[in-house]
């Protein structure tokens, strides 16, 4: 998806550069003592603090990232919103001091929004839920547009994947959809439709890309199942559809249906148990009660696949193509970082499950 996305910008960068370099030939070299020296260092020193000003955000931004997680639905607790309280106090302290001595750029424009929702929101420890609540869905947005900012300055801090049950249905409704457009329909159409969805979805990303404007109406349409960070990076259901793409041309209905399954199922359920109850931590994130959540729905969502639409694989054959497929999903969400797992996880179940099938 991003090399798709890359060869459609690479080629207006390029124009662009050649058409300078054109002009370049014909235009003449500027004198020596009409070049701006100072100029120079002026930017020099700016971008110079501009990156500092970044470094010295990232341990309070990642302060705020571990305070909206506790936050989160799944986490919050009514026991502890005094010592919630004073850690966002202390966020929103901490950035107004850094920008009482930070020129006003990218970066320095998010600690101020931050700073201000912060001042202005910020509900009493005894306020109720729902008010914490509201303060978590105002920051969201702008935690996620500092996460950006601080990313042009090769400064990383992580970004958001909260809870939202309206996503989890939609993930396990539109998995079952299409478990049944694989099984039902004759694989060399479900191949067209796949293709034309992967056009689409093509499309809409470089529109994004292209116009703010369009991003803005289009994560619109689709915020109650985008995680915030989806305005600023190519989204997960494009990387979906992508998938789905790729499945369709591998022309197994059996292990593509069950990869879809796998992630329809077991990566929401995974989500749900990993927030509310996961306590011992693995990569990225993950937590081994999440993980063994995936593993043990993925399996059974696997398993139904095969005795329902193709029991004459026997009893054997599909629990050794469940248990690969849910294994090597859970692995793959696990491990899934620059790749969004909504790819990875069905690519690789399917392979899974196919190289299984193929031996036995």
């Amino acid at each position: 998806m991003v090399i798709v996305l890359a060869a459609i910008a690479r080629p207006l960068r390029a124009r662009s550069s050649s058409a300078k370099r054109r002009a370049g030939r014909h235009a003449p070299s500027p004198p020596l003592a009409g070049r701006s020296i100072d100029g120079d260092c002026r930017s020099c020193q700016n971008r110079s603090m501009s990156t500092a000003l970044a470094t010295a955000t990232q341990p309070i931004a990642r302060e705020l990232h571990s305070a909206l997680l506790a936050l989160d639905p799944a986490r919050f607790d009514d026991t502890k919103r005094a010592e919630l309280a004073a850690r966002l106090a202390g966020v929103r302290d901490r950035f107004t001091a850094l920008l009482e001595s930070a020129d006003r750029d990218a970066v320095a424009e998010r600690l101020a929004a931050l700073a201000e929702v912060l001042r202005a929101k910020l509900p009493d420890p005894n306020a109720a839920r729902e008010r914490w609540m509201r303060l978590r869905d105002e920051l969201q947005p702008s935690y996620e547009a500092l996460v950006v900012a601080l990313r042009d300055h090769a400064v990383h801090v992580p970004s958001l994947r909260p809870t939202n049950y309206v996503r989890n249905v939609f993930h396990v409704v539109n998995a079952l959809g299409v478990v049944a457009l694989v099984e039902l329909v004759p694989m060399p159409i479900v191949r067209w439709i796949a293709s034309g969805a992967f056009a689409l979805v093509v499309f809409l990303e470089s529109i994004r890309r292209l116009s703010p404007r369009a991003n803005a109406v289009i994560m619109k349409v689709f915020g109650a199942v985008a995680h915030p960070y989806e305005h600023y990076r190519v989204n997960s259901g494009t990387w979906y559809v992508a998938a789905l793409f790729v499945l369709a041309w591998l022309g197994r209905a059996d292990v593509g249906a069950a990869a879809v399954a796998v992630l329809g199922l077991a990566d929401p359920a995974a989500s749900l148990v990993g927030r509310r109850f996961g306590r011992t931590k693995l990569l990225h994130g993950r937590t081994l009660e999440g993980s063994a959540t995936f593993v043990l729905v993925g399996f059974a969502a696997a398993i139904a696949v095969f005795r329902a639409f193709h029991p004459e694989l026997g009893w054997s054959v599909t629990l050794a193509g469940a248990a690969a497929a849910a294994l090597a999903g859970a692995i793959a969400e696990a491990l899934s970082r620059r790749v969004d797992d909504n790819f990875s996880i069905p690519v690789i179940a399917a392979a899974a499950a196919w190289g299984v099938l193929t031996v036995l």
